[in-house]
């Protein structure tokens, strides 16, 4: 039994070590539209996303999150941004919530919370973060009931957000946005939805894709894609890279050679094993 065992976690090694080297894919993310947000939905491109073509279910969101609650990744946690009902609730959210994954933030479980230190952001307003730069824009608008996003405050990192020490603070070059428009971005590139439609009943028409903050701010996207998705302007998206979303590793045998995990090096190890057998790719 012994010498079974060894060659059985010799093998699962090996096996693993197959397993382990799946290339993962950026998939795009939105939310089901409806508010609250109860789940999401992921392509596997910014076109499929925008025609509403091969679409997958990606999660459900247990307790729902309020349309008011900004969704962000710096491509390692997942965050949301809400409010704990002290000062100007009635305008305002004051908190960070930073998940471990992507379950977490879908059912609201193991979150460190970073107060605003003293200050707000509107509801609605947007967090966004490049994660090959680091580099953070968080939208603003003129007050509560604006109808035009009108700048950003952009940051070097989390903690300088957290503290709000922005290397920048005004408007966008020569422009506004649409209160509605969201923003985000992934790997050095940035996005933003257009929108048509009154302010609160918008519908996203289109999405452009910036190749850095820069070209935000002065609005020079690199590539508009025309949506036919029909989303409401209250839709959130993010671009994440596939591993993210995937639930973490059961842990290993307790038993070398126990490669089902049910305490006993037996038959269903040994077929686990002949199902890997063969040249190595």
């Amino acid at each position: 039994m012994n010498r079974v065992s060894s060659a059985l976690a010799s093998f699962a090694l090996i096996i693993g070590g197959f397993a382990g080297t799946a290339a993962a894919e950026e998939v795009f993310l939105r939310t089901d539209g409806l508010t609250p947000y109860a789940s999401w939905v992921r392509h596997p491109s910014l076109a499929a996303m925008a025609t509403n073509t091969d679409g997958l279910p990606a999660g459900t969101i247990a307790p729902a999150i309020p349309s008011k609650d900004a969704i962000f990744t710096d491509g390692v946690y997942f965050y949301r941004i809400t409010s704990d009902a002290v000062g100007d609730a009635g305008q305002y959210n004051n908190l960070f919530i930073r998940y471990e994954s992507f379950n977490d933030l879908n059912t609201n479980t193991n979150g460190t919370t970073f107060p605003m230190n003293g200050y707000g952001m509107y509801y609605d307003d947007d967090i966004v973060v490049d994660s090959l730069s680091g580099r953070i824009l968080r939208t603003t608008r003129y007050f509560a009931e604006s109808t035009v996003t009108i700048g950003a405050y952009a940051y070097n990192n989390f903690a300088e957000l957290v503290a709000n020490t922005p290397f920048y603070a005004g408007g966008f070059s020569n422009q506004t946005v649409a209160h509605d428009c969201k923003f985000w971005a992934y790997n050095g590139k940035w996005y933003r939805t257009n929108v048509s439609g009154s302010t609160g009943n918008t519908v996203v028409t289109g999405v452009n894709v910036y190749n850095s903050s820069e070209d935000v701010y002065n609005n020079n996207p690199a590539q508009t894609i025309e949506s036919l998705l029909g989303a409401p302007g209250s839709m959130r998206f993010l671009t994440v890279d596939s591993s993210m979303l995937s639930p973490p590793p059961p842990p290993p045998p307790t038993c070398p050679g126990d490669l089902d995990g049910d305490g006993v090096v037996g038959g269903a190890d040994l077929t686990i094993l002949l199902g890997g057998w063969g040249a190595c790719p």
